[in-house]
């Protein structure tokens, strides 16, 4: 097992988290690997900061913010075109376990080549969980996380195939590219990969969790928060357009649940005052039906 691993992480102004999450991969037992950050023209000390790994890491710098998904793309094609036989994507405000890359490799090489999800922390709550694999509710239109925010005693430490995996680290080998393609650009933030994962499962790959592989997650923490307008934004129409694409056989189910969901928001966001919050789910329900997709530039505030 010596496959070469190019290991994709999107950077935009993390200078806070960036360097911390390289130097844990750094010290990673599995050593067959090309790091390679895709920077979506930050404007903080971030390049210069990754710049001192020197010869290490490989920098891609973007003139323009591509997103999440755009930015990886980038990064996958890369890594593709250097002889990498896997991608590990690999969000900057995270922090691996040693045998991380080890472990994901030997289940993916175990399962046929599956796509591999670990098993994911918090990071100032380390013994938390956020994530033991995913699967999707058809019903409310939605992806969740198995074991989130229990603590972990064991009852997530079997291998098992789920149907999603976070974009948060996730394991592809160069096979699947060829049979679905890419990251699906016109989301640039949240559910490119759970269409990257619905596509898959699809065209029959399989998506594995390995409970072996172990990373802490500074959650949400590059976008602001849960509850962010930029989270809100994205969050809303990515959601809307991915079941209007993928779960038109449930919409009457996903649609209400999200109309009924969003007016309970909307009532509480009006007692509190946050009325920014419910003009951007609006804006975004709005752009939505105008078939607005990809950039739209928003404070993270």
């Amino acid at each position: 097992m010596n496959a070469k691993i190019g290991i994709i992480i999107v950077n935009y102004n993390g200078e806070k988290y960036t360097n911390d999450c390289i130097k844990s991969v750094l010290k990673s037992s599995y050593q067959n690997y090309l790091v390679i950050v895709v920077d979506n023209a930050s404007t903080d000390n971030s390049v210069r900061l990754l710049e001192e790994f020197n010869n290490k890491i490989v920098i891609i710098k973007n003139n323009v913010n591509l997103g999440f998904s755009g930015a990886n793309n980038i990064g996958i094609k890369y890594a593709l075109e250097n002889e990498c036989e896997y991608v590990l994507l690999l969000n900057n405000d995270t922090e691996i376990d040693k045998n991380l890359i080890k472990n994901m490799v030997d289940a993916s090489i175990k399962n046929n080549n599956a796509i591999i999800s670990p098993k994911i922390y918090y990071y100032y709550e380390p013994n938390k969980i956020w994530s033991a694999g995913g699967g999707l509710n058809w019903k409310k239109g939605l992806s969740f996380h198995y074991g989130f925010n229990e603590i972990d005693r064991g009852q997530f430490d079997v291998r098992k195939e789920i149907d999603f995996a976070t974009g948060c680290c996730i394991l592809i080998h160069k096979s699947v590219f060829d049979k679905i393609g890419f990251l699906a650009e016109e989301y640039f933030l949240y559910f490119e990969d759970t269409d990257f994962c619905v596509r898959a499962k699809r065209a029959g790959i399989k998506i594995i969790y390995e409970p072996s592989a172990r990373l802490w997650h500074k959650v949400s923490s590059t976008t602001g928060g849960e509850e962010s307008l930029i989270t809100l934004y994205y969050g809303n129409r990515n959601r809307l357009y991915f079941n209007d694409k993928f779960n038109k056989g449930n919409k009457i189910f996903w649609l209400s649940y999200f109309y009924i969901t969003r007016l309970i928001k909307f009532l509480n966001w009006t007692m509190k005052g946050k009325i920014e919050k419910i003009k951007i789910i609006l804006e975004a329900i709005y752009d939505y039906k105008n078939e607005k997709m990809e950039y739209k530039n928003i404070n993270f505030s």
